[in-house]
């Protein structure tokens, strides 16, 4: 009996009663056999000598394969390395037959102040190589997508040809580094340039588009460059440059009411066909002829068209340009002006 209960009564003198309990609890003993390490048996994960049931059999011997030299060593040298390293994959020193190096040695007395071999080199297999790109790979390359090619035109024999007929030029970039990721954010930058007289305008729709343009537009090369770099993808970039290009062109042909009150001096360029200086050189020719009231102004400007011409481009040039190679254009305009009036100093 594991609980035993005792009561017992006491008689106090003042017929108060109290009642005493104890329990307590004896120890369980097992009936089975007793086992060496006391009353808990041993966990045996394998049969002891006592315990086996059979005949003791004997351990067999591992057999390892026989462990074949790298395969560089038994490379011929006359393979086709196309086969050998077929696609981009990291260094396999087993494979290349270079004695390669890589790895900093901080001291004379690290491997000898020698860098670390290719075998078991990690440095080798972090950076990204070129073995899956040597001229025959290019070459399959090349022969693999030939099919899917068209011949180049026969039209765009010169550089002249590609500008007319392909006048935009779109420039991207494409960045190669050791880092763990492969995006470069400087990809996403995207270029334009095409020639402004490639596009079909007249004199206020370009004064417009160059005003538009600011500083994009290069009057020396009359070359227009969008750089588009807001978004954060290529693809993005591209298209923001393209609806820029639209944007640019159709304002550009547009006239507000406020643009018809502009006078001559507003205009962004010098138009000599349209101002007195044209007249007043037309007089000093007619005052060279015999009789200037019968000479027709066509034929009297296709005659002096040489001298005419040079001293248009002169004097537009020095309303043009202002005080940018000031010197040098007045320098031209007077040099003009005396062989206008046949005069030399």
């Amino acid at each position: 009996m594991s609980l035993t209960s005792l009561k017992l009564r006491l008689k106090l003198p003042l017929n108060n009663s109290l009642i005493f309990i104890r329990a307590f609890r004896q120890p369980q003993r097992s009936t089975g056999p007793k086992s060496q390490e006391g009353e808990f048996r041993t966990l045996q994960l394998y049969p002891t000598k006592n315990n086996r049931s059979g005949p003791m059999k004997k351990r067999t011997k591992p057999q390892y394969k026989e462990v074949l030299p790298p395969r560089y060593l038994r490379m011929s040298t006359d393979q086709d390395w196309t086969n050998v390293w077929p696609t981009a994959a990291s260094f396999k020193q087993s494979v290349v037959p270079l004695p390669i190096t890589q790895g900093y040695v901080a001291s004379d007395k690290e491997n000898k102040g020698l860098p670390l071999e290719k075998y078991a080199n990690a440095e080798l297999m972090k950076i990204p190589n070129f073995f899956h790109l040597t001229p025959n790979h290019i070459k399959k390359h090349c022969a693999a997508i030939k099919k899917y090619c068209t011949p180049w035109p026969e039209q765009l024999d010169t550089d002249e040809a590609c500008d007319y007929y392909l006048p935009i030029k779109i420039t991207t970039y494409d960045y190669l580094n050791s880092t763990p990721s492969i995006r470069d954010s400087r990809a996403r930058v995207v270029k334009v340039n095409f020639k402004l007289d490639q596009l079909e305008l007249d004199e206020h729709a370009r004064d417009k588009f160059v005003r538009l343009a600011g500083d994009r537009y290069n009057a020396d090369a009359d070359e227009l460059t969008l750089t588009a770099d807001k978004c954060p993808y290529r693809k993005q970039n591209y298209d923001y440059a393209q609806y820029l290009l639209t944007a640019l062109y159709f304002e550009s042909w547009k006239t507000e009411n406020w643009e018809q009150e502009r006078a001559k001096n507003d205009w962004q360029r010098y138009f000599w066909d349209e101002s007195p200086s044209r007249n007043r050189l037309l007089d000093v020719l007619k005052a060279s002829e015999k009789d200037p009231s019968s000479v027709n102004t066509k034929s009297l400007l296709d005659r002096n068209q040489k001298l005419v011409e040079k001293y248009r481009q002169s004097i537009s040039r020095i309303h043009d340009e202002g005080v940018e190679n000031e010197l040098k254009n007045l320098e031209h305009y007077r040099n003009d002006v005396l062989s206008l009036y046949n005069l030399k100093l």
